[in-house]
């Protein structure tokens, strides 16, 4: 096995496990194993578990970073401040959901980066660095342009709302089919498909963030015009 076909193995791997096990629990020696490599390679492509670690998320955000900046990008040309703030919230929904739900590996990559943030240890800061601070300002920035009757304060709850509304229905996709798989009967009904295929439900759940993102936005900004 070649070098870069070795390196890129450890990585493959190394977010599997990490992605299904949590950092804490993963050793050098699972990832070499599960790999097929020697255990020095590791040492040898990273140095150590930790930086293998933070090169497994940056592999997964940088990525992601990009195409949304770039597509925060082209929001610009809009001319007309409504649409140009739907297609804010739209870009961002569908950069986040393509990750998600079509990409390869999005599913590990989801696992990997919700089970970081919510016990935020060795590579919190990779994930804010380069992720989350550059989109956030981004975002950030263009609110400020199209709604500035809003403070700081009001955008930074928008675009929570944007962002817990996107991380929820980009789970549901995943747990929805898990479900689906589970043949024992329970307590609970389960909650009704939204869609049965996934470009459908891609579909649905965009237009639908963006209706409800746009509607709240407009409803704070007149309520701020009017006090």
């Amino acid at each position: 096995m070649s070098d870069t076909k070795t390196r890129d193995r450890l990585l493959d791997e190394a977010e599997i496990l990490f992605s299904e096990r949590g950092y804490e629990a993963v050793t050098i020696r699972d990832i070499a194993a599960a790999a097929e490599a020697n255990l020095a390679a590791v040492n040898y492509h990273f140095h150590g578990k930790e930086a293998l670690y933070h090169e497994v998320l940056r592999r997964r955000v940088v990525p992601k970073r990009d195409m949304l900046l770039a597509a925060l990008d082209g929001v610009a040309a809009e001319p007309d401040r409504q649409l140009k703030l739907e297609h804010l919230f739209r870009a961002f929904i569908c950069v986040h959901l393509d990750d998600a739900l079509r990409s390869r590996g999005g599913e590990k990559g989801m696992r990997l980066l919700s089970r970081e943030m919510s016990d935020p240890r060795q590579g919190a800061h990779v994930v804010v660095r380069e992720l989350i601070q550059p989109v956030r300002a981004r975002v950030l920035g263009l609110m400020g342009e199209l709604l500035p009757e809003l403070g700081d304060r009001e955008h930074q709850l928008l675009m929570g709302t944007l962002a817990g509304q996107v991380i929820h229905f980009a789970m549901n996709w995943h747990n929805m089919k898990a479900h689906a798989a589970i043949q024992e009967p329970g307590p609970c009904a389960p909650m009704p498909a939204i869609a049965d295929d996934l470009e459908t439900y891609i579909t649905t759940v965009i237009d639908h963030i963006t209706t409800i993102t746009v509607a709240g936005a407009e409803a704070m900004r007149k309520e701020a015009v009017a006090s």
